[in-house]
């Protein structure tokens, strides 16, 4: 018969609350390991470097066929043999260590293979005219097609970071103190499995509205106030993907002191 008691459900909320700190440490390191990891994977694949691009396809193809428990499994059990035999000790490495490691290995050629593709969704006549301009890689990069890169990945990006949230639910498999742990530690003194269960999907549910909020809310930033129109006027521009904006015109207008006198009633008699 299913039991369900209030008062020891409310009382739930506080003592599963000391995970959180834990969970959102791996949740937040794991992401940011991530993101980095994958720029790099996709900038092999990309330049198609000799040996790093085989490795990273098989890479890619192993992570897609495996779930996360096995990779950290493997991570948990394996590496610390790998790292004895190269003269390192692994003793004494916490647990945050194990699973970060674990879910850098198992989601990095997946955000890649999210970061690759916006990459290339960019036309390419806009960097061959970044660099009629002289603008450097570097520039060319995080000025021209990683802004435009960025709005095409984010969805899939943000989709990714909600099942790297997800998967920290296993964690507790290697002793790691996490939000799915401290259930299991409920669940174990009191025998009452649901009310436990009930906070978690809150819990987890909590997370993954405020992640979609935050997806939202990064989109309406990029998109302003309007939409943006591509300049047909001069092929040039229209090539460079300069767009329109109405409240502020083409990046071209926003840089024209002119433009700008004009726009705020001043003109060249009134200066």
């Amino acid at each position: 018969m299913l039991t369900f008691n209030f008062d020891y459900f409310l009382g739930l909320f506080p003592r599963l609350a000391t995970a959180i700190p834990y969970t959102a440490e791996v949740i937040v390191g794991s992401i940011l390991l991530c993101l980095i990891v994958g720029m790099i994977i996709a900038v092999i694949r990309i330049a198609r470097i000799p040996v790093l691009h085989q490795f990273c396809e098989i890479w890619l193809s192993y992570n897609r066929s495996m779930p996360f428990i096995l990779d950290l499994y493997l991570v948990y059990f394996v590496l610390p043999v790998i790292v004895r035999g190269l003269g390192i000790s692994p003793d004494g490495w916490p647990l945050t260590a194990y699973v970060l490691i674990a879910l850098t290995f198992h989601y990095s050629p997946v955000i890649s293979e999210i970061i690759r593709p916006a990459y290339l969704s960019v036309d390419k006549g806009q960097s061959e005219v970044a660099v009629v301009f002289g603008l450097s890689p570097f520039h060319r990069v995080f000025r021209i097609v990683a802004p435009q890169a960025f709005p095409v990945a984010l969805p899939n990006l943000v989709s990714e970071a909600i099942n790297i949230m997800k998967d920290t639910s296993v964690m507790f498999i290697i002793g790691f103190p996490d939000f799915f742990s401290a259930h299991r530690a409920a669940v174990g003194a009191s025998y009452l499995y649901f009310p436990s269960a009930a906070v978690e999907m809150i819990g987890y549910l909590t997370m993954t509205l405020i992640a979609s909020f935050l997806l939202r809310w990064l989109e309406k930033r990029m998109d302003g106030k309007g939409d943006y129109e591509l300049v047909a006027v001069d092929p040039l521009v229209m090539t460079a993907g300069t767009y329109n904006h109405p409240d502020r015109g083409t990046p071209f207008d926003e840089q024209n002191r002119e433009y700008q006198n004009v726009r705020h009633g001043r003109n060249r008699g009134e200066r």
